[in-house]
């Protein structure tokens, strides 16, 4: 005799009670165990991420205190033998005081250039309107995927003319400073000016109209009150940017090949001992060479992790 109507509903109810207690066990255990989860994929992918970061730094350590009779056969995670040698040669071979100053000189002379052009820059293409915004800042975030090689003769060219006005043994551009630091600034142009862009529009248009109402001009706006919200963008940028230009190698040892104003470079010095073929037999003398040359950039990335959490928290603050 086929179940009455009444005797259905009755068995749907139960098994909709049943699939809802189920889902509510599945969602209390869902809760309890999500938190343990989400660390476990974070610390996983912590770990990752610093085991692609760090790993070839440390291997770079091992092999500067490994031997170097038994680098090329016998180096691995561990070190089979530790020795100073290779910083002991590198110390002695090169003029670290004068590398540190001259590296540190055009990497901090190219960080103010591009900085100086690219926060005004960025300002404007962020927070203003005007004709032809939208393709000019296009055209110079396009600017970024010339690679350096397809200009260096132009440049070479460029730079080895004298300055016009001026007689034909006059100094020239070609092996100063600024042979290195006026190509490294425009290749570093583009990226800066997109990054800064995008800080600058993310600030609040209260903010600024509140210091044009109380009496002050753009300009004044600009660097009292939009300037000090953008800190963690600018920063950033220049600590790209100081990056780069200490461990650019392609212009410095294009534009200053010979005896000129730019004696020696960290990256020089490195590519010196790389040069004579007796290096390979010491190529521990290179890991702890490249691991000394590391030293001013870990420093300021160390300095500038320690207090950009700060800033950004400060950013942050600001445009919600």
């Amino acid at each position: 005799m086929p179940p009455s109507s009444s005797t259905a509903s009755l068995a749907d109810d139960e098994t909709d009670d049943s699939d809802l207690v189920a889902g509510t066990r599945l969602a209390r255990l869902g809760s309890r165990y999500r938190g343990p989860f989400y660390r476990l994929c974070f610390r996983a992918a912590l770990g990752a991420s610093l085991l692609v970061t760090l790993f070839p730094i440390y291997w770079l350590l091992v092999t500067a205190l490994t031997p170097h009779y038994l680098v090329w056969g016998h180096v691995g995670v561990v070190p089979p033998a530790v020795s100073s040698e290779g910083f002991a040669m590198a110390f002695r071979r090169v003029d670290w005081v004068l590398a540190f100053a001259n590296s540190l000189g055009i990497a901090l002379l190219t960080t103010g250039l591009v900085l100086c052009v690219a926060v005004p820059a960025a300002y404007a293409f962020g927070r203003l309107e005007f004709p032809g915004r939208r393709p000019l800042f296009a055209a110079v975030l396009f600017l970024a995927v010339f690679p350096p090689q397809s200009i260096a003769i132009p440049l070479y060219e460029l730079f080895v003319t004298p300055i016009p006005g001026l007689s034909e043994s006059a100094p020239t551009v070609y092996q100063t400073p600024a042979a290195v630091v006026l190509p490294i600034s425009a290749f570093a142009m583009p990226l800066s000016l997109g990054l800064l862009t995008v800080f600058f529009a993310g600030i609040p248009d209260d903010l600024e109209d509140a210091a044009r109402i109380a009496g002050a001009t753009r300009v004044q706006a600009l660097w009292r009150v939009v300037v000090p919200l953008a800190r963690p963008g600018i920063v950033s940028v220049a600590t790209l940017v100081f990056v780069a230009a200490y461990t650019e190698q392609f212009f410095t040892l294009f534009m200053t090949v010979g005896d000129g104003a730019v004696e020696t470079t960290v990256q020089l010095e490195i590519y010196n001992i790389y040069n004579p073929f007796w290096a390979l037999a010491y190529p521990n003398l290179l890991a702890a060479a490249g691991l000394i040359g590391l030293i001013p950039s870990f420093l300021v990335l160390l300095f500038v992790s320690g207090n950009l959490d700060g800033w950004l928290s400060a950013w942050g603050a600001a445009t919600n």
